[in-house]
């Protein structure tokens, strides 16, 4: 593949950019602050997207503190990356001055990463450059060019790795500020979210013990299902050892999923066209008594997630919002483009997927413990289908909120960061009041 070389820039408008972002005030949130490096920083070196990413969770976690796609002029943010998905990506990411890579196909540190994100987004060539605080690794500024590859000038690097550098000190000032409460969850999330680890740890241990309790079933029952010698009520006694086996090996794969759930690295999709492929399946799930509206949407972006958990999350809530109506009724399946104003840590662009029924509804101690693990309201359910619900969309970076009243129905929406601005229309609101998930 050939590189093209972009026309050299002129070294007075990086210089430029980087006077203006010298110039803002020292108070300007950071927020704006970031939205402002990332159009100057667009604007100077020519590139279709500019992105500042930061770590969380112990750096376990890269999450999009703001993205800018100049062709569109829209802001995003929320999108995360885990270490453990893209392994050879982050490893290069320990170098401190910028790293540019000409043409992504031919570098082998982003073979992950680019059949999931770069290539779906059309991003031929990347310039990254690393946010250091005294030698630790906080984040990174990155530049990614859509067209044909292009050569990086040596300015172009020196203005990457200077913004980097006017980013973390904009973050050393603003940190007490705002950066606890704009990109590390709050006291009451940090508590929940360890209640939520030291369950899936119990329900680890208690799938593994209960696995191997299950074999001496599943091999009593056998023995006493298929020996001829025996009373036929015996046998009949061992077939239902046999099936009682199988109900709680399912329990125990329910276990499991909870405490260490099966995720591949996720990759850049198109939301409304998974669901549409899921549409059959999930009419075949809900019955000949219940149907599945869903209109096909106008373009509305992508979103980076598993395709596999995007489905299982949609069926789940497809299949709850059945259970609600036991006398029959219409499961409605959403999607559209919005975008969330007034808030530092979760504005930008999302796109939103809604399940709604009309059926019993819930009062309010019932909704807002409906994601809690082992919570249910059903005689023989688990209480895990929806807790797995929360970890998938926590994963990628989105939230949820609910809506539901006694005798008019619950409305389930799911809220997953944008990574490619929508063609079609954005509906603005301001965020709505916060539902723990």
């Amino acid at each position: 593949m050939a590189i093209h070389s972009m026309p050299p820039q002129p070294s007075r408008a990086t210089e430029a950019a980087l006077m203006v972002l010298q110039a803002l005030p020292a108070d300007t949130p950071l927020d704006a602050y970031f939205r402002a490096a990332c159009e100057k920083s667009a604007a100077a070196l020519g590139v279709e997207r500019v992105g500042v990413w930061l770590f969380i969770e112990d750096k376990s976690v890269l999450r999009c503190a703001n993205l800018y796609e100049r062709s569109s002029g829209e802001h995003s943010s929320g999108v995360v990356l885990r270490v453990a998905d893209f392994p050879s990506y982050f490893a290069t990411l320990s170098i401190r001055q910028a790293v540019p890579t000409e043409v992504v196909a031919t570098a082998p540190w982003l073979a992950g990463l680019r059949e999931a994100y770069l290539d779906p987004l059309g991003i031929t060539s990347t310039l990254d450059a690393g946010v250091f605080r005294d030698d630790e690794l906080l984040g990174v500024v990155c530049h990614e060019h859509v067209g044909p590859p292009r050569e990086w000038t040596t300015d172009a690097r020196d203005f990457a790795a200077a913004v980097a550098d006017r980013v973390v000190v904009r973050m050393g000032t603003a940190e007490v500020r705002e950066l606890r409460a704009a990109f590390r969850a709050d006291g009451e999330h940090l508590a929940a979210r360890d209640k939520s680890a030291a369950l899936e740890q119990l329900a680890a241990g208690i799938a593994h013990d209960f696995r191997n309790l299950l074999t001496v079933v599943f091999g009593i029952g056998d023995l006493l299902g298929t020996r001829a010698t025996l009373p036929d009520d015996v046998r009949r006694h061992g077939a239902t050892l046999i099936q009682t086996a199988e109900r709680g090996s399912e329990l125990v794969r329910q276990l499991t999923d909870y405490a260490k759930p099966t995720t591949h690295p996720p990759a850049v999709h198109d939301l409304a066209k998974l669901t549409a492929d899921l549409v059959p399946a999930l009419t075949a799930a809900v019955g000949p008594f219940h149907t599945v509206e869903f209109d096909p949407p106008p373009p509305l972006g992508r979103a980076l997630i598993d395709r596999l958990q995007y489905e299982r999350v949609v069926m789940n809530l497809v299949l709850n919002a059945r259970d609600a109506m036991t006398a029959g009724g219409p499961v409605r399946v959403r999607l559209s483009s919005v975008k969330w104003k007034g808030d530092l840590a979760r504005g930008g662009r999302y796109i939103l997927v809604e399940v709604s029924d009309t059926g019993s509804g819930m009062e309010e101690a019932t909704r807002r413990r409906m994601f809690d693990p082992y919570f249910t309201t059903k005689s023989e359910g688990t209480g895990l289908g929806l807790a797995v619900v929360r970890q998938i969309v926590e994963r990628v970076g989105g939230l949820i909120r609910v809506e539901s009243a006694v005798g008019r129905g619950t409305a389930v929406r799911l809220y997953f960061p944008n990574v490619s601005a929508p063609t079609g229309q954005t509906m603005e609101f301001a965020v709505p009041p916060a539902l723990r998930t």
